[in-house]
């Protein structure tokens, strides 16, 4: 800020939400990438919005999942970039296949001023096309972007028809995401305080406990029948990925996406995804809790609302994956009267990885959250001032934590966060209208962000600070359960057992998806779609597993593999 006037605007912004929200429930929900959340306005969260919605506000529309706002107006931070820059955003939610989407917007020329791309693929047919702009012809007004990611830079112009910079990506490079991205088996924690907190890591050990469960709580208190596992996989994303995705649960493969490869950290190569035998032990785990009435038989049609509802309701006894639950679950079971049912999440390893270290990827570049500034964008230079600002350290330190004195205060040199900030992570409505939405990131998803120490030493974002990741995201239910297990906190099992796994910009790596090998792993994952839900219910998993493999054996999914290896060389050679 750099005048009194704006600080005393942005401390009366923050009394009218902190009375506007006193007395809102709590909650560490983190939506899913690809699912949209009802939009929401509130006008009296507004107080500046008049102020700065004049002729020279530049809004920029822009492609976003995980928000339950319209406008960077509707936040505290949003209208200090519209008064400092000029410049808006409006969040336009998704819903179903988001890289389907996004190559329609670009088949119809309806793609936005900032475009999110998920995925390398995706990425290529934008460059291709020639609808992104290229940075270096604006390098003179980014150099605080240049410096920021010079590392990544080399990496982001992979693919590029004639060596441009035509992107750059959220949360890259990432070091502090590792510990917060174990998306692992949540469950209540009323059933494992009945059954005297058992250590539970394989997926033996899943299944013991989880067929035991399910006799003894047939019903949640409130009569409603429970089930032992769920997960949403009729999600877009569900079946496809999140089934099979047990091999990144140990040490040699890190997930490159719900794609037809893997990467082997250790051989530093792609593998076939369907060959790997981590992941047809994964189904097969799945295929077990099925035969043995574990697995909920619902969960084929279920969604994420579906699978959020059976959380909040406490009828699923564990849920697979889906941790970003858990806040709104928890925040539901109190308001019910039983905050004894809060959930908490604990590892899963394959009986194979048992004794290995679990894999917590690491990387240079997350092509997942790719964004590019278009030929739609009419004052390409204003965007790109505040593309700039955003990579400074005034930039990551208010985008990611606040405004200092009102969000965290600094003590011998230590950020500490304030009521208000911790409140932003256990108030999703009071986050939201700070700016701060996201526990692990930033509400402004478009944004370059890094995942990274400041140069004081402390992550930008306070949330990844283990000093207070426990205060901000659990609620007292949660801490009572993890001291009476013994955990000093409640990532204290991946900090015992696992290690950072280097996966590299091996996510930069894509065959063109027009080409006949792009063709053929296409195929390769329709095939494994095709097949899950036979494999998960077959009484005879091997015989339906031999059937899919004949089929598999048609496609050339070899020299694919091949193909993709080959690109990860020519890719290391031209980065140096």
């Amino acid at each position: 800020m750099k005048n009194s006037k704006k600080i005393l605007a942005l401390l009366l912004a923050v009394i009218m939400l902190v009375t506007c929200f006193a007395g809102c429930g709590k909650t560490e929900a983190d939506p899913v990438e690809g699912e949209p959340v009802a939009g929401e306005n509130n006008e009296a969260t507004d107080p500046k919005k008049e102020e700065v919605a004049d002729d020279d506000l530049y809004v920029i529309d822009i492609l976003v999942a995980g928000t339950s706002i319209d406008s960077s107006l509707d936040t505290v931070i949003g209208q200090y970039i519209a008064e400092e820059f000029g410049i808006a955003f409006n969040y336009i939610g998704y819903s179903g296949d988001i890289q389907e989407k996004q190559a329609l917007m670009l088949a119809g020329g309806d793609y936005n001023e900032i475009q999110y791309m998920q995925y390398q693929t995706i990425v290529q047919q934008y460059m291709d096309a020639g609808v992104l702009i290229n940075l270096d012809d604006y390098k003179d007004i980014l150099p605080d972007f240049y410096k920021r990611f010079e590392n990544e830079i080399p990496y982001w112009r992979i693919g590029s028809p004639d060596g441009g910079l035509y992107k750059w990506e959220g949360n890259a490079p990432r070091t502090y995401s590792t510990k917060a991205d174990h998306l692992d088996m949540v469950v209540r924690s009323d059933v494992l305080e009945y059954y005297g907190y058992p250590e539970l890591v394989s997926a033996s050990d899943w299944i013991a406990f989880l067929e035991q469960a399910v006799k003894d709580f047939p019903t949640t208190p409130d009569g409603q029948p429970t089930v032992g596992l769920t997960a949403p996989l009729a999600a877009s994303w569900g079946m496809q990925g999140i089934v099979p995705i047990g091999y990144e649960k140990g040490e040699t493969y890190v997930a490159c996406g719900n794609d037809y490869y893997t990467y082997n950290v250790k051989t530093e190569q792609f593998e076939d995804y369907m060959l790997n035998p981590e992941a047809k032990e994964s189904f097969q785990f799945f295929n077990q809790l099925y035969n043995k009435g574990i697995l909920d038989e619902e969960c084929f049609t279920d969604t994420s609302d579906v699978t959020q509802q059976k959380m909040d309701s406490g009828r699923a006894i564990a849920v697979w994956y889906v941790d970003w639950g858990m806040g709104a679950a928890n925040k539901a079971l109190t308001e019910a009267g039983h905050p004894e049912m809060s959930y908490i999440e604990l590892p899963f390893q394959l009986d194979s990885q048992i004794g290995q270290k679990y894999s917590l990827p690491a990387t240079y570049v997350y092509p997942f959250m790719s964004y590019g500034l278009t030929d739609k964008c009419t004052e390409p230079e204003k965007v790109l001032k505040f593309i700039n600002w955003c990579c400074t350290e005034e930039g990551q330190l208010i985008l990611q934590s606040g405004f200092e004195g009102v969000h965290y205060t600094v003590e011998d040199g230590v950020r500490v966060p304030t009521d208000l900030r911790k409140e932003c992570s256990l108030n999703s409505e009071v986050a939201l209208r700070e700016g701060l939405a996201d526990g692990t990131s930033t509400h402004f998803k478009g944004l370059p962000v890094v995942f990274t120490a400041a140069p004081d030493g402390q992550p930008y974002n306070l949330s990844l600070e283990s000093a207070y990741k426990d205060e901000f995201n659990l609620n007292d239910r949660q801490k009572e359960v993890f001291a009476a297990m013994g955990w000093e906190s409640s990532n204290d099992w991946w900090d015992e057992n696992a290690s950072v796994a280097n996966a590299g910009f091996s996510q930069a790596c894509a065959l063109d998806t027009t080409s006949d090998l792009g063709k053929i792993g296409a195929k390769m994952v329709e095939l494994r779609v095709k097949y899950s839900a036979n494999l998960l219910m077959a009484d005879d998993f091997d015989a339906v597993w031999a059937e899919l493999m004949a089929e598999y054996d048609k496609l050339d999914h070899e020299a694919v593999i091949d193909a993709m290896n080959a690109t990860l060389e020519e890719h290391k050679a031209s980065v140096g």
